[in-house]
């Protein structure tokens, strides 16, 4: 196991992706489980009762999917045996058991960590400055004070503040992910035919191409309209929705998304820069053969549209930082190099014209949206999903800045901070 060096806080693993084993046989599978009990019982855990608050401890979501077939086992309060736990247990599912008894979880120290959290959430909240976006009429109508943050670790260890459960449309938010399908569909040769990968330096909405004339990035307007045409181009715009919803689902644990029409409607009328982007791209013709520009501008507004709170964000971010494999289920839903390639843009081209700034002094793979959502990536560790609708005046959450200032200085999270560990 690498170790991700530590500075001001001894408590975080960082590793490739889980949950990407070879099958036991039935040797490895018993000695499995009874090196879990000898565990248990090493820490006075008598019931399962014992053993499902030693989880929550842990920060571990009870409720993840890949639980599912030990929740009866978990909720039965039997008394831990060999029997009892060759019956209640899978070998996957005691495999992880015991990586959480073992201590080998990416946040170790759960309660510290979360009470970290709770900190520095509480200092970003008193930041003040702002304002809600109003070119998009629906994104004006939310409340300036609402603040929700969510944590989600590789291994399920969840923890949320304040409006975490809020729903909220994601905006520019959906970026990367866009990004992440259009690349498993096409591959990374041809979507870099058709847009770049350099930070714009300008506005997410400028009118302006690169110098090959092609949008310079997918997380800024244009290059993700160009990402939209060229998911499944030839199928009825509904069904091409209809699969991105499915590969957000899959991000964030297999729960339901939902779709703002309200606010779909509201940005598709009020969409002039975005119309004028893709006339110029496609007088350019730079868009892929055979594509019909107002299709992949439809789909790209009900991307915008598509609507998480930051619990389910958390997943999403923390899938990305687990190299494409769901924490909640096991799943993998993006190839590694996907990921890399991804998470790369996030931390070069994510926060708009500020993304410069943010790398420097933040220095973590993040993707910010109008509606104030931000997703931050802290690879092998976690994903955090942020909302609060006041930004500044490049278009970020002002909130989520605070936020991520101070997570990086009580953190060792910043991704060179190992390269300034050791002797001075």
């Amino acid at each position: 196991m690498v170790t991700r060096p530590v500075s001001a806080f001894s408590g975080f693993s960082g590793r490739r992706a889980r949950f990407e084993h070879d099958r036991p046989d039935a040797a490895t599978t018993r000695e499995l489980l009874a090196r879990l009990l000898r565990c248990a019982r090493d820490e006075g855990l008598a019931t399962a009762t014992d053993l499902r608050q030693r989880l929550l401890l842990s920060g571990i979501d009870i409720d993840m999917p890949r639980l599912a077939d030990a929740r009866r086992f978990l909720d039965s309060g039997i008394a831990l045996d060999a029997e009892a736990i060759k019956a209640g247990l899978t070998p996957d599912i005691g495999r992880f058991l015991l990586q959480i008894l073992d201590g080998d979880l990416a946040i170790e120290n759960f309660p510290v960590f979360e009470n970290r959290i709770a900190n520095i959430y509480a200092h970003a909240q008193a930041a003040t400055g702002g304002e809600v976006a109003s070119y998009i009429p629906e994104l004006a109508k939310q409340d300036p004070d609402s603040f929700g943050l969510a944590v989600c670790s590789i291994d399920g260890q969840r923890m949320a503040l304040g409006d975490a459960e809020t729903p909220f449309c994601l905006q520019s938010v959906m970026k990367p992910l866009n990004y992440a399908l259009a690349l498993g569909l096409n591959g990374e040769r041809f979507v870099h035919e058709h847009v770049g990968r350099e930070p714009s330096g300008q506005g997410f909405n400028e009118l302006t191409l690169n110098r090959d004339n092609r949008p310079h990035n997918p997380m800024i307007n244009s290059g993700a309209i160009m990402c939209s045409a060229m998911i499944r181009p030839g199928r009825p715009v509904a069904e091409r929705f209809d699969m991105l919803m499915r590969f957000w689902s899959s991000a964030i644990g297999s729960q339901a998304c939902s779709f703002d029409e309200a606010v779909y409607n509201s940005e598709r009328g009020t969409a002039e820069r975005n119309f004028a982007l893709a006339k110029l791209m496609e007088s350019h013709d730079v868009f892929p053969e055979g594509s019909i520009v107002d299709r992949a501008l439809d789909l790209y507004f009900r991307s915008c549209a598509i609507s998480l709170d930051c619990r389910a964000l958390s997943v999403a971010a923390a899938t990305l930082a687990n190299g494409g494999v769901c924490p909640l289920t096991g799943h993998r839903i993006a190839e590694p190099a996907t990921v890399r390639n991804t998470l790369s843009l996030m931390l070069t081209c994510g926060m708009y014209d500020f993304s410069g700034e943010f790398a420097f002094v933040v220095g973590l793979p993040a993707k910010s949206g109008v509606s104030g959502g931000l997703m931050l990536v802290v690879p092998g560790v976690c994903g955090i999903g942020l909302w609060s609708p006041p930004l500044d005046r490049l278009g970020n959450p002002v909130r989520g800045l605070e936020f991520s200032r101070r997570l990086v200085e009580a953190f060792p999270f910043h991704i060179f901070a190992g390269t300034t560990d050791g002797p001075q």
